[in-house]
């Protein structure tokens, strides 16, 4: 019934345009927002002075004067007194359930000693003591050497129960003795395929760190969340979006046959969702064509207004920091190694039609310029067998892409999904990708105006909890520095030849977000007719130095017309 009467009341909204300024409407409002910047992301990229809107959905966009005839005493006023209203932000590549992590398991985010691991663990120790298995997330690669952490330090502060310590990327685990004895991972035990076993140098002798697929091995020792607790998570993660001003959030990958999906839905039929998701399924490369059928019945099963299942999660490889990005040419302290490819290609072929037949945007995780290439061969295989569609398939990540691979995007409908925050020279650049890659390879990390230029329509993300804070102003600012935030202007820039424009970040994460996700016609943008997702910030990102963007602050964050946000609180 309420989208229902959504519908009705933006069927009038059109009907009125159509006998109007196109920029009004004859709906009375029930909000105003007055003597504002309003910065649309319309086609024209036009700004405003005023907005209105009813029942959730903007009515009217032009001059104070022209608003003022869709106002009277049961209008709520607000005077922006010159503020910038924009679109909600959307984060087109995130883990918002992953949020249950930070309420459950110990933060090691910004500590960069074993020392303060150690005391970290100690304190979680004693705050838990009847705890069976402790896990927690948030040590860097950058912090130690190539094979990883060291078991013996965690044994130094708990080793009668099983502990497992996820990197900040989720792409390793460092784990203590007990837990490798109680998973029976010893000098025998192999690499599992698409994984690695680190070891100490000049031995079989497991050192503690277990990448990629290697993790599986301690899985069963630590059980996942419950239901109840994945709703917090959820809504914790909602808490800390909406006071960045997001407003909608792809989440990247769920998994069948556990209570992430069942949290979402319950969440949603308690009307507790306060923002918009989307969602992706996990596709194992192990299982083949027979896995589709299960994930097109899930799909048609979450088909809610603010929660839906619309992708495919597929990994193609890993990451740099744990040697396991698929690179055209190896490795640089690894000259034997180009990395890792977790398909077999004909099985990567078949899945992905069958995929795309039934409708599901392919989502991709591929870090390597290998990884983008074998990607882009298998959407291209995809397109000859089934015919051009919009799919609007991704790929995520696209830390190097290889130049003559970003016409191809273009050419095939391929969205870019980057992480900006990511655009920088940071203890990554200078601990793991300068030494892992070489510095010609880590000059050319993370390419973003040449998809701009190509006609590639690119949606910006954080990869949360990868990122944290995932502040997106971090990350517009980021984009068109190309350097660390609150860094001095003659620091050293990353590619600078890529940065963006001001217009492009915003753009990235408002209505190309709204794109990626099949919503430009619902959000994105602010236009008559769809749903109010703006923001309210507290300084004007045109009027400011770019160095100042990660500093402005979110002061109200409206959803479907409702403040869901507010400093005030």
């Amino acid at each position: 019934m309420k989208q229902f009467k959504s519908f009705l009341l933006v069927l009038m909204v059109c009907l009125a345009c159509i006998f109007c300024n196109p920029k009004l409407t004859r709906v009375q409002a029930d909000l105003a927002l007055l003597n504002g910047k309003i910065y649309t992301v319309d086609p024209s990229r036009s700004t405003v002075q005023a907005m209105v809107l009813s029942q959730g959905i903007i009515a009217g966009l032009g001059s104070d004067k022209e608003m003022s005839e869709f106002i009277d005493s049961s209008t709520v006023v607000i005077d922006l007194d010159g503020k910038l209203v924009l679109p909600g932000f959307i984060d087109s590549h995130a883990h918002p359930v992953s949020a249950t992590k930070q309420l459950y398991e110990v933060n090691l985010y910004g500590l960069r000693t074993i020392a303060e691991i150690q005391t970290a663990l100690k304190t979680f120790r004693e705050m838990h003591p009847s705890a069976s298995v402790i896990k927690g997330r948030g040590w860097s690669n950058a912090d130690f050497s190539k094979i990883g952490p060291d078991k013996k330090d965690i044994d130094a502060v708990i080793s009668d129960i099983p502990v497992s310590l996820s990197d900040e990327g989720g792409h390793a685990k460092w784990v203590n003795t007990k837990a490798l004895e109680l998973a029976h991972i010893s000098h025998e035990t192999p690499d599992p395929e698409g994984g690695l076993v680190e070891r100490y140098l000049g031995s079989d002798e497991p050192s503690g760190t277990l990448r990629e697929s290697a993790a599986a091995l301690v899985k069963e020792l630590f059980p996942y969340y419950g239901f109840e607790a994945l709703k917090r998570g959820i809504q914790a993660y909602q808490d800390m979006a909406l006071a960045f001003g997001i407003t909608g959030a792809h989440e990247a990958y769920l998994d069948l046959g556990i209570d992430e999906i069942p949290a979402y839905r319950s969440l949603e039929s308690e009307n507790a969702l306060k923002m918009r998701f989307r969602a992706g399924l996990y596709v194992d490369p192990d299982l083949g064509v027979e896995q589709v059928k299960a994930l097109l019945d899930e799909r048609a099963a979450d088909t809610g207004d603010l929660f839906q299942i619309t992708s495919a999660k597929v990994f193609i490889d890993g990451v740099v920091e744990g040697s396991t990005g698929y690179l055209n040419e190896p490795y640089e302290h690894l000259p034997e190694s180009k990395g890792k490819l977790l398909w077999d290609l004909e099985q990567l072929n078949r899945v992905c039609t069958a995929l795309d037949k039934q409708g599901f945007q392919i989502h991709v995780h591929a870090i390597g310029d290998a990884a983008t290439k074998v990607t882009l061969d298998a959407l291209e295989f995809v397109q000859a067998r089934n015919g051009v569609r919009d799919s609007r398939h991704t790929i995520t990540h696209l830390q190097l892409v290889d130049p003559q691979d970003i016409r191809r995007f273009h050419d095939l409908g391929v969205l870019a999904v980057p992480q900006p925050y990511w655009f920088k020279k940071d203890s990554y650049y200078y601990n793991i990708q300068v030494p892992y890659l070489g510095q010609k390879r880590a000059d050319a990390e993370y390419p973003m105006a040449s998809f701009f230029k190509a006609g590639v329509k690119v949606a910006s993300s954080s990869d949360y909890p990868v990122t944290i804070p995932c502040n997106p102003l971090i990350a517009i600012e980021t984009g068109i520095t190309r350097r660390e935030p609150g860094a001095d202007s003659t620091s050293d820039a990353l590619w600078p030849e890529e940065r963006v424009s001001l217009e492009e970040m915003i753009e990235s994460f408002t209505v190309n977000g709204a794109h990626a996700d099949f919503l430009e016609n619902t959000t994105g943008s602010l236009e008559v007719g769809k749903s109010a997702d703006f923001i309210i910030l507290d300084r004007d990102v045109f009027q400011i130095a770019p160095t100042e963007i990660h500093e402005v602050q979110v002061l109200a964050t409206y959803f479907q017309g409702q403040k869901v946000f507010s400093v005030d609180g």
